[in-house]
C-alpha cells in the first residue's frame, strides 16, 4: 500500500446551521509521495466540498525539534478536466529541507461550512547516495577484466577502472541494495573512458537496482546509459562525462528514486538548429529521460540536446530537477510533460532554448518552475500546451523565474485551454522593440489562470487570448483582468547591463541577470509563504534577489553535495515555536487559494493503483545539514544577515555558493498563499 494513515486529528468546528453534507469538505486519507533527498511531497485525497471554498495549510519541523516552518499551503486538485485518473486531492510540496532527516508535516484544513481539523504525518528524506557500508574493491584494468566483474558484481562490490581506454559494449545484471550498492567507477572522469566503438545501441545497460556508474566518460555509441528493467530503484549517474552519442540517458516505466547529479552531456545539435527549422525530427534527441517517481536530477551540464531533460511517463510524480545548466535545446530544456504533481523544476539556468519549460500537459499539478533563470528563448518560455491523445494542461505554478528572450517577453501560443496555472513574481523582458510590438502574446484560453505581480519590459501591446488585446501596459492592467500589481520596468534593470540579445541565433554563453539596486523589479513581488525568503519590504521579480549569491548551476565540485550546508540569504518568514506562528495575520498578495466555486464534486480512482509513490524507509539516519535546495530560503533563519554582493547567474560559478537566491532584512507576515491549480491538455507540434 502506498497510502498513510491520518496520524492525529483534533476537534471538529461546525457551524450554527448544519451544512450540506456534500457542501462540507471531507477527509479520506493523506498520501506521502515518494520523497526525494531535498523536497517532500503530499497529497490529501478528500470527498465533497461542492462549493470549494476549503482549504488546507502545512506546517514542518524536523523530528523532535519545537519550532515550526510554515510551508506552502496545498492546492486544490481538479481532476474533472484531466484525462487520467486522478482522485480528489489537495496536493503539495515542502521545500529546501535536509537529506536523510526525518520532518513532522502537520496539516490544517478548514471548511466554513464546517470542519476544522489538523493532524500529522512523518516523513523522511533520502540520503544522497553513498558508498557500501562494506565495500569490496575490484581493480579492472582492461576491458576483458570490466566484463568479468560486471558479469561477477555482487552487492557491496566496487568496480574501480584505472584510466585508459575500454572498447566495447556491456551490461550488468546483478543488483545491490540500498546499503550495499554496486559501483561502477574510473579513476577519473576525463581519463577513463567506456569506448562503444560506434555501437547502435548503448554503451552500458544496467537491469539492476541500486548500481552506482561514476566518474568516468562513456562515448561513440547510439546511447550512452540505459537503465533497462521496468521498476528499477535507487540507481545513480554521478560525474560522468557523455559525448559522441545520439542519446544520452534512457530509461523504463516505473522506475524509482534515481540519482542523476553532477554529470556533463554533450549531444549531436548545435545551436541555432531549432524545431521550426525542420519540423522537429530532432527533438526526441534526449540527453536525460527519466521515468517513473521519486528521481533527482540535479547539477548536470548539457548542450545540444532536442530535450534536455524530460518526463517521459504519463502518471510522474515527486520528481526533482534542480541546479543544472543546459546551454542548449532544440526543442525544450526541461520537460515536465505528462506528470501528475510534485514535479519540480527549480533554480536551473537555461540558455538557447525554443521553447524552455514544457507543461504539455501536467495532469492536476503542481508541476512547479521556481527560480529558473532562462536566457534566449527562440519560441514559448512556458509551454502551457495540450496534447492531443492525453489532453489539456492543468496545474503548472510558474514563480519567480527570470526570462530574457529577444523576440516577445511572454509568449504562448496555443488554442488549447490552460487550466489552473500561476505566474507570479516572475520577470519578462525582451529586446527594446519586441517582434510585432508585442510585449505579451498569450493566446492560450485561460481556465482560472493567475497571472499578477510580474514584471515587464519593454511597453508593448499585451495580447490574450478571448480577454483582451491592450495597446500598452496601463490599458492592460486598468482592464482589472491580470496583472493587478504588476510592474512596468524601466531600462535600469540588470546590475551588468544585460539586454536581451536581438536574434536568438546567437549563442550565449555567459549571462548576469542579477539586479541592479535601482531597478523597479526590486521589493515588487508578493510574499510567497514556503517559497524562500527575501531582503527589504518584498521579495524581487524574477530568479535572483539582489544582494545574495547567484545559486552554482552545473557540476558541483568534488565532494559537494546536498549534505553541505547552502549559504543562507533572506528570511522567509513563518517560522514557528511552541506551536505559535510567528505572525497571525494574513500579508497582502494575490489570492492563489482559487476561491470557492460552484463545480460539484467529482470521483476519482483508487489511490492505491499503479506504482508505489509512497515513501517507504530512506535508510539509517545520519547527522545532515540543509544541503543545496530548490528553492531559496532553507531551514535557517538568516535574518540577520547582511546579504552579499550581486552574483549573477553565470554559468560555472563557484560551486560553494549554492545560495538560494533570496535575501532577508525584514520579515513578512507567516501566513499566505494557498496555491491551488487545475488541468488541462497538450499538443505534440
Amino acid at each position: 500500500m502506498r497510502t498513510l494513515p491520518l496520524l492525529t486529528i483534533t476537534t471538529l468546528t461546525l457551524t450554527a446551521a448544519p451544512a450540506l453534507a456534500a457542501e462540507n469538505l471531507t477527509i479520506v486519507e493523506t498520501v506521502l509521495d515518494r520523497p526525494t533527498v531535498v523536497t517532500l511531497g503530499v497529497q490529501v485525497l478528500i470527498g465533497d466540498d461542492d462549493d470549494r471554498d476549503a482549504a488546507i495549510e502545512l506546517r514542518y519541523r524536523p523530528m523532535g525539534e519545537a519550532a515550526w516552518q510554515v510551508g506552502v499551503p496545498l492546492f486544490r486538485v481538479r481532476p474533472e478536466v484531466v484525462n487520467l485518473q486522478v482522485p480528489q486531492q489537495f496536493a503539495g510540496s515542502v521545500f529546501d529541507l535536509r537529506p536523510d532527516t526525518t520532518y513532522e508535516l502537520e496539516l490544517h484544513a478548514v471548511d466554513p461550512d464546517g470542519l476544522d481539523e489538523t493532524w500529522t504525518v512523518t516523513a523522511t528524506t533520502r540520503p544522497v547516495p553513498g558508498d557500501p557500508a562494506a565495500p569490496k574493491v575490484i581493480q579492472v584494468s582492461d576491458a576483458g577484466e570490466l566484463g568479468d566483474a560486471l558479469g561477477a558484481a555482487q552487492p557491496g562490490d566496487v568496480i574501480e577502472l584505472a584510466d585508459g581506454t575500454y572498447g566495447g559494449t556491456w551490461s550488468i545484471e546483478s543488483s545491490g541494495t540500498a546499503e550495499d550498492p554496486i559501483v561502477v567507477r574510473g579513476a577519473s572522469s576525463d581519463g577513463t573512458i567506456l569506448d562503444g566503438e560506434g555501437a547502435g545501441g548503448n554503451v552500458i545497460e544496467v537491469y539492476g537496482s541500486h548500481v552506482h556508474i561514476e566518474r568516468l566518460t562513456i562515448r561513440n555509441a547510439n546511447r550512452a546509459i540505459r537503465f533497462q528493467t521496468a521498476g528499477a530503484e535507487g540507481n545513480v549517474v554521478r560525474r560522468v562525462h557523455i559525448e559522441d552519442v545520439n542519446l544520452g540517458i534512457g530509461a523504463r516505466e516505473d522506475q524509482l528514486d534515481f540519482y542523476l547529479c553532477d554529470n556533463t552531456l554533450v549531444g549531436p545539435l548545435a545551436w541555432p538548429n531549432v524545431y521550426s527549422d525542420d519540423g522537429g525530427v530532432n527533438a526526441n534527441v534526449d540527453g536525460i529521460v527519466v521515468q517513473g517517481f521519486g528521481h533527482v536530477v540535479c547539477h548536470n551540464e548539457m548542450v545540444g540536446w532536442g530535450d534536455a531533460i524530460k518526463t517521459a511517463q504519463d502518471g510522474a510524480r515527486a520528481i526533482d530537477i534542480y541546479g543544472n545548466i543546459t546551454r542548449s535545446a532544440y526543442d525544450n530544456a526541461i520537460e515536465l510533460d505528462g506528470s501528475t504533481g510534485n514535479t519540480r523544476a527549480m533554480r536551473n539556468l537555461l540558455l538557447n532554448s525554443y521553447s524552455p519549460l514544457s507543461f504539455q500537459p501536467i495532469f492536476g499539478g503542481p508541476a512547479y518552475a521556481l527560480r529558473n533563470v532562462v536566457v534566449n528563448v527562440k519560441d514559448e518560455q512556458t509551454k502551457l500546451h495540450a496534447n492531443s491523445d492525453t489532453g489539456e494542461t492543468v496545474g503548472a505554478v510558474i514563480l519567480h523565474n527570470t526570462f530574457v528572450s529577444p523576440s516577445r517577453a511572454n509568449q504562448v501560443q496555443t488554442t488549447d485551454t490552460a487550466h489552473d496555472f500561476r505566474l507570479l513574481n516572475n520577470l519578462y523582458v525582451t529586446r527594446a522593440e519586441p517582434e510585432g510590438g508585442q510585449t505579451v502574446l498569450f493566446s492560450a484560453p485561460s481556465a482560472n489562470g493567475e497571472i499578477d505581480y510580474n514584471g515587464y519590459w519593454p511597453d508593448g501591446q499585451f495580447e490574450f487570448e478571448g480577454i483582451g488585446d491592450y495597446p500598452d501596459f496601463a490599458a492592460m492592467q486598468a482592464a482589472g483582468v491580470f496583472e493587478a500589481h504588476g510592474t512596468l520596468l524601466g531600462d535600469d534593470i540588470f546590475a551588468s547591463g544585460y539586454v536581451a540579445p536581438a536574434s536568438y541565433m546567437p549563442v550565449v554563453d555567459e549571462v548576469d541577470v542579477s539586479l541592479s539596486q535601482s531597478s523597479l523589479a526590486v521589493d515588487a513581488g508578493a510574499p510567497l509563504t514556503g517559497f524562500g525568503g527575501f531582503l527589504g519590504a518584498a521579495p524581487d521579480l524574477g530568479a535572483l534577489e539582489a544582494g545574495c549569491e547567484a545559486p552554482h548551476y552545473g557540476p558541483r565540485p568534488e565532494n559537494v553535495d546536498e549534505t553541505a550546508p547552502a549559504p543562507a540569504c533572506g528570511d522567509s518568514g513563518g517560522e514557528t515555536s511552541d506551536g505559535e506562528t510567528s505572525d497571525g495575520e494574513t500579508s497582502e498578495g494575490p489570492d492563489t487559494s482559487g476561491g470557492p466555486t460552484s463545480d460539484g464534486p467529482t470521483s476519482g480512482s483508487d489511490p492505491t493503483e499503479g506504482p508505489d509513490p509512497s515513501g517507504g524507509d530512506s535508510g539509517p539516519t545520519t547527522t545532515a545539514t540543509t544541503g543545496d535546495g530548490p528553492t531559496g530560503g532553507g531551514l535557517t533563519d538568516a535574518s540577520g544577515s547582511d546579504g552579499a554582493s550581486d552574483s549573477g547567474a553565470t554559468a560555472g560559478s563557484d560551486g560553494t555558493n549554492d545560495g538560494c537566491g533570496c535575501r532577508a532584512n525584514s520579515r513578512p507576515p507567516a501566513a499566505m498563499l494557498l496555491v491551488l491549480l487545475a488541468f488541462a491538455r497538450r499538443r505534440r507540434r
